[in-house]
């Protein structure tokens, strides 16, 4: 593919220039430069008009069929000239393209961050080292950010607890049950943090919870006009817990029905059986 062509595949819209390309059978190396207009100074937003310097910087980029992309971009460090800016230096981005302290393209990281929302660490890793993307667990991880959470509970809110590590740490979900989205995690299960999260945040008319005891003190404390209702599984869970309680207190009279039934002498034949319907008529 020609130098000309590869430039309009790789960074159409871009203000960058391409110079030269290697490759082989696992990477794509393209070498370019930055040649973008003066850009403004972000400490002071000040147009720049003197070129300190300039520098290569690596940037892992999207994978090209089936080969991982790395660009060698060209970059200039300039100077502020102006004199209450604390800022001397900075380095010009590519808009669409770099960002500071960033070692990927922007369009490799929105890849990875949709990676990370969906399979999250390790999974979300192994499915990059397929994929050709240059990412690992903690740079997944990394990517993720927290929602914003509402100053207001929703009308009707969901509690119940999850294990970071079973038998030894636990948290706290908390859910927006009408429209089924995850409102905050609080870090632990215990009574004063959930009733700090109802107090810092009021508004919950009905609380569908589990059966701790500390989120019905936290409830009790923090909202106590709020209706408290137990949530689908746990009501399903005790009706079973208590059928099979009825059922083993109750399993000498069961096991005597059963065995008076499987007495019982069969019914007599009847003498139309396996006699046509039309020939009883006649």
């Amino acid at each position: 593919m020609r130098v000309e062509s590869l430039a309009d595949v790789l960074f159409a819209g871009f203000d960058v220039r391409l110079t030269r390309v290697t490759e082989d059978a696992e990477v794509l190396v393209v070498e370019a430069v930055a040649c973008g207009p003066p850009p403004r100074c972000p400490g002071c937003n000040s147009q720049a008009s003197r070129v300190r310097s300039s520098y290569e910087r690596g940037l892992a980029g999207l994978p090209v069929n089936g080969r991982r992309l790395t660009v060698r971009l060209q970059v200039r460090r300039f100077f502020c000239d102006r004199g209450r800016c604390p800022r001397r230096t900075f380095v010009e981005q590519v808009a669409q393209l770099s960002e500071r302290y960033r070692r990927s393209s922007l369009g490799l990281k929105q890849w990875q961050h949709a990676v990370a929302v969906e399979l999250g660490g390790r999974p979300g890793q192994r499915l990059c080292r397929r994929l050709r993307l240059k990412a690992g667990r903690t740079r997944l991880l990394g990517l993720l950010t927290e929602p914003a959470v509402p100053e207001r509970a929703p009308r009707v809110l969901g509690v119940d607890d999850f294990a970071f590590r079973k038998g030894k740490r636990y948290g706290t979900l908390l859910v927006d049950v009408e429209s089924g989205r995850v409102v905050d995690v609080l870090s632990d299960h215990e009574c004063d943090t959930f009733a700090a999260r109802l107090t810092a945040h009021p508004g919950a008319e009905i609380i569908c919870r589990d059966r701790a005891i500390a989120y019905s003190r936290a409830i009790k404390e923090a909202a106590p006009d709020a209706l408290e209702v137990a949530d689908r599984w746990h009501l399903l869970q005790n009706l079973g817990a208590a059928v099979e309680k009825t059922c083993h207190q109750h399993r000498s009279c069961l096991r005597k029905h059963a065995e008076e039934e499987t007495s019982l002498p069969s019914p007599p034949a009847s003498p139309w059986n396996g006699v046509p319907a039309s020939s009883r008529a006649a």
